[in-house]
């Protein structure tokens, strides 16, 4: 037996049309002004206009577009002094991962006057926030029900900042706006929410509900991901992917992520390597060392790929959604960049990544590191040579 504590979790609209409903649920949080805080993409998409359009139509609305790739403190800051020129304002965040960061931190910043630098790491509490929704764009992050925000601040290092002043109030999965997504942003954002899921649910922390979220998010990415990169249009297989991230973010906002993130976020810091590939990676390279003694906790998830599947098969089923979902064109792009893992094995020591690795599965003490490490060089390197051979 344990004893655990659950996340709040905010209202939750999902379905196609669910976009539709917003106007009809603005009148719930008396605000007075609305700041829509997207990405380029979107603008350039359209979908920023017709939220805004739709926004608009109840409240005036102004937008903060945030620049392109991982969240940065500045960007926040920036965002921040916009939001409190605003009257009684609600935020709402349209995008990614990154724009849903941001808009989580803009919201929390509304109330105070300090910058974003005194809260990372959890250095300060929050006094507060003002309303804010989260619409997500893609199937990956969780960040839209999550407590966590990932930023990086000016030196380049990829930091954390928690609170429950981060979590939402209403959050709207509309399978529509992920239709648009590339392939390849589609499969790594995929795989990103399937090692969330199966990252919280052999974790250190799990627990029974943890464990009911995250095996289903892991059913609906191995049922549904491989048709949403095939066939973009699939609104059926986009919503089940989207609701598996959501799952996936409710899982790990009350148990935690593992070394698979460890690894990820430091060859974000180092490489700059998009969330989703970084992750996937880390999680090749490790996959067969957390099994190693912890089979039993892996027992429920390997019946997700295959119902009678046994742990042992793990590393072979995981590898075999890679290749249905082409998770090397993911990579392709990336691949003339050469790895260090002598630089690698310093920053996932560093103390930001940490916390990542305590709650893993199989904990690494001395030169376990140095083998992880080594592993992930080892895999990116493997997929040099194929990509080479092909």
């Amino acid at each position: 037996m344990s004893t655990f504590e659950q996340g709040r979790v905010a209202p939750i609209i999902s379905g196609p049309g669910s976009l539709q409903s917003l106007p009809a649920r603005l009148s719930a949080f008396a605000a007075k002004s609305i700041l829509l805080v997207s990405d380029q993409g979107m603008v350039n998409s359209g979908w920023v206009g017709k939220v805004q359009a739709l926004l608009d139509s109840q409240l005036p609305t102004s937008v903060f577009v945030a620049p392109a790739g991982e969240p940065k403190v500045a960007t926040v800051n920036e965002g921040a002094a916009q939001v409190r020129a605003l009257e009684q304002p609600l935020v709402i965040g349209l995008g990614g991962g990154t724009a849903l960061d941001i808009a989580k931190l803009i919201a929390a910043l509304a109330v105070c006057q300090r910058p974003m630098e005194d809260y990372l790491l959890c250095a300060n509490p929050y006094v507060g926030k003002c309303p804010s929704i989260m619409i997500p764009t893609t199937s990956g992050t969780g960040s839209e029900v999550t407590r966590t925000c990932v930023l990086s601040n000016a030196e380049g290092r990829k930091l954390w900042a928690w609170g429950e002043e981060l979590t939402p109030d209403l959050v709207v999965l509309e399978p529509a706006l992920t239709a648009t997504l590339p392939a390849a942003l589609t499969a790594a954002t995929g795989l990103d929410a399937m090692i969330h899921a199966l990252e919280a649910v052999t974790g250190q922390r799990s627990n029974n509900l943890v464990a009911a979220s995250a095996l289903q998010a892991i059913r609906q990415v191995v049922q549904a991901l491989p048709a949403a990169v095939a066939e973009p249009g699939n609104l059926s297989a986009r919503q089940q992917v989207q609701e598996a991230a959501c799952l996936a973010g409710l899982a790990i906002d009350n148990a935690g992520t593992g070394i698979a993130h460890n690894i990820g976020h430091a060859l974000g810091t180092l490489y700059h390597l998009p969330h989703g590939i970084a992750v996937t990676l880390g999680l090749q390279a490790a996959l067969n060392w957390n099994l190693t003694g912890h089979e039993e906790r892996y027992a429920d998830v390997v019946r997700c790929f295959r119902a009678d599947a046994e742990a042992r098969e793990m590393p072979k089923l995981f590898e075999a959604l890679l290749a249905e979902v082409n998770f090397a064109a993911c990579l392709t792009p990336f691949l003339p960049l050469q790895l260090d893992a002598e630089a690698l094995l310093e920053c996932m020591q560093a103390s930001e990544n940490l916390p990542m690795a305590n709650n893993n599965v199989r904990v690494p003490s001395g030169e376990e590191w140095r083998f992880l490490a080594n592993r992930v060089v080892e895999v990116w390197q493997l997929a040099q040579r194929q990509e080479q051979a092909a």
